[in-house]
């Protein structure tokens, strides 16, 4: 009885939503109108409370699943929810750990650090002595969310056209569900963590806070209490004698390591969630992380490898290899689409390009052309735009593109290199040609017995064929015509200079214009002039 009540609360606000999406396309014809739509979107997703909330947070890293503008409000979601009870604190605690908080706490403030739409957090001291902060998820909130997308799901069939990008809707709230399924175990949170620990543990400048494995559990966290500076408040960064400068730079370098090395990276670089501390940048909140499997950061190290080079072919290629087609599309304008947009960057002044303008760029060409991008790249684009705007606020005349050339002149070739080069890639290719090789004779011994015994057929698949052998003959027939007028005007001309000629050779010159006005008059009316 409660979904059936939830399930008309959805239907109820969301189609007020819809209604007027479909007012201000279909009836006032207002492409213009799409920024009015997005906040209305936010605005619902708001009135359904922690779980849309929290449902929105992951749309805005898929800018595969909404239209740029849907993805930018969605950004602008609060993530502030109200306050549960301190009861409930200690009451889920001692569900998932079997302890009291006394047992485990020497001391766990009340009042809450942040009350979000998942969790509260709680400063606290350990009876070891360790300041600590608890995570505690918000009560019955797994339940709420898990049922309101499968709600979602349900009715994706009814979502007006043109909200949804590429991807089919159910399919896109199945794999929000798939990632919330994930961030709703925070012991998931806390292997991420460790494992970019471990990634970064020789980067000097790169921190996270430690993780109390004993105390973490599906819906308590208890992480180490990072008293420092958060990335957000420049002036006192300034003031204790930090370099801007320095820490875009340092920022930077630590993601194109996470990028293009390790293939995993921080999904979320909000400046809220990076504190300064004793030098190192402090990475919190790993609810959102990006892999990147071999292929993919393959193919991004072969794009990169294009760019510094000015190979064409090579962008082009790698940029093809990392979408797949949804339908048939034709190659050849999606190469001249791609041929334009590397050719825009390749002569641009590289100061004034915004890697966040360049990854939509290739993005929205995919999907013009139909072509499903991986998710992973979305959450990256997502995520570099936001650490653009972090540098931009730390440090605007930063030049990004220097420090990323110098980067990857001295990391991605040799790393690309070792890439193609794998020992299992290179047998299996190796055995391929061998194969190949081997079977060579026989298929030259096939094709010689065809060509023998008439049996040998060419197949030539020619774009528009027919059509342009239509064309073809069309003109041949032109040609021919032009002869025979030609040839009639000579004939005409000799009879006319002879005797008992002259009017056969008038006839001739008549007959001979009639025919050249109507071939002039059927290559005008073909427009080819």
């Amino acid at each position: 009885m409660a979904d059936d009540k939830r399930l008309r609360e959805i239907v109820r606000i969301l189609s007020s939503y819809g209604i007027r999406f479909v007012y201000h396309h279909k009836v006032q014809n207002r492409p213009d109108a799409v920024e009015i739509d997005a906040v209305n979107l936010r605005k619902a997703f708001e009135k359904l409370g922690p779980s849309f909330i929290k449902i929105g947070q992951i749309l805005s890293t898929r800018l595969d699943i909404l239209p740029q503008a849907f993805v930018d409000e969605l950004e602008h979601l609060q993530d502030r929810a109200p306050e549960f009870p301190f009861s409930e604190v200690e009451r889920i605690f001692f569900e998932d750990t079997g302890l009291s908080l006394g047992e485990v706490f020497l001391q766990l403030d009340e009042k809450p650090l942040a009350s979000a739409s998942m969790a509260q957090v709680h400063k606290g001291t350990l009876r070891t002595g360790e300041v600590v902060i608890l995570k505690v998820q918000r009560p019955v909130i797994d339940e709420l969310l898990i049922r309101d997308l499968d709600i979602l799901i349900r009715l994706s069939a009814f979502i007006p056209k043109g909200i949804v990008d590429i991807i089919d809707p159910k399919e896109a709230f199945q794999q929000v569900k798939d990632a919330t399924m994930i961030e709703l175990d925070f012991r998931n949170e806390a292997k991420l963590l460790v494992e970019f620990q471990e990634k970064n543990k020789n980067v000097a400048c790169v921190a996270v806070p430690k993780v109390y494995e004993g105390l973490t559990f599906r819906r308590i966290l208890v992480e180490e209490y990072i008293d420092g500076t958060k990335l957000t408040n420049k002036e006192e960064l300034e003031a204790l004698g930090y370099d801007m400068e320095d820490i875009s730079r340092k920022l930077i370098l630590s993601y194109l390591k996470q990028i293009f090395k390790d293939g995993y990276f921080h999904g979320d670089p909000h400046p809220g969630n990076m504190i300064i501390k004793d030098g190192k940048i402090y990475f919190i909140d790993f609810g959102i992380m990006g892999k990147l499997n071999d292929s993919l950061r393959l193919q991004l190290n072969r794009l990169i490898e294009g760019l510094a080079l000015q190979d064409l072919d090579m962008m082009v290629d790698a940029a093809l290899k990392i979408a797949t087609p949804s339908m048939p599309i034709d190659k050849r304008n999606v190469y001249r689409d791609l041929e334009y947009i590397f050719d825009v960057y390749l002569t641009a002044d590289m100061k004034n390009v915004k890697i966040s303008d360049a990854l939509m760029d290739f993005i929205r060409m995919f999907k013009r052309h139909n072509m499903v991008i991986p998710s992973e790249l979305t959450i990256l684009a997502k995520a570099l735009s936001i650490l653009e705007g972090v540098y931009l606020d730390l440090a605007p005349d930063f030049n990004l593109i220097r420090t990323a050339k110098d980067y990857l002149a001295e990391n991605i070739n040799i790393n690309s290199l070792l890439e193609r080069f794998e020992t299992d890639k290179f047998l299996g290719k190796s055995y391929t040609l061998l194969k190949d090789v081997t079977d060579m004779p026989e298929n030259i011994g096939k094709l010689l017995k065809q060509v023998v015994n008439g049996r040998l057929r060419l197949n030539i698949d020619t774009d528009d064929l027919d059509e342009k052998w239509a064309d073809l003959k069309k003109m041949s027939n032109r040609v021919v015509m032009a002869l025979i007028i030609v040839g009639l005007l000579l004939s005409s001309a000799i009879m006319s200079g002879t005797v008992g000629g002259q009017y056969l050779g008038q006839t001739g010159f008549v007959i001979s214009g009639l025919f050249g006005i109507w071939l002039l008059y059927s290559i005008f009316r073909s427009g080819n002039m």
